[in-house]
């Protein structure tokens, strides 16, 4: 019975139905002319795949660096987002 619970809790990637695990990625992002790159961002990633997806919480902190990145009027950032 335990094991069919498990079975049921693992989350599947929704491009290619892989099992997805906790882990970190680096995500470009670019911004008319601007560039700028954020490592270590936490995410959730396909074992298969590879495909990353950030939880809510993470678009969130990373929406605001990215609005802290363009005042900076900065062609190619790259930050890291734990020291952010």
């Amino acid at each position: 019975m335990a094991g069919k619970l498990e079975k049921e809790k693992v989350k599947r990637c929704p491009l290619c139905g892989g099992e997805m695990k906790d882990g970190t990625t680096t995500i470009p992002f670019l911004s008319g002319e601007r560039v700028t790159v954020i490592k270590n961002v936490p995410a959730e990633i396909c074992a298969d795949c590879g495909e990353a997806y950030m939880k809510s919480s993470v678009v969130d902190k990373i929406e605001s660096l990215l609005d802290r990145v363009e005042a900076l009027h900065s062609e190619m950032s790259v930050l890291h987002y734990e020291a952010a």
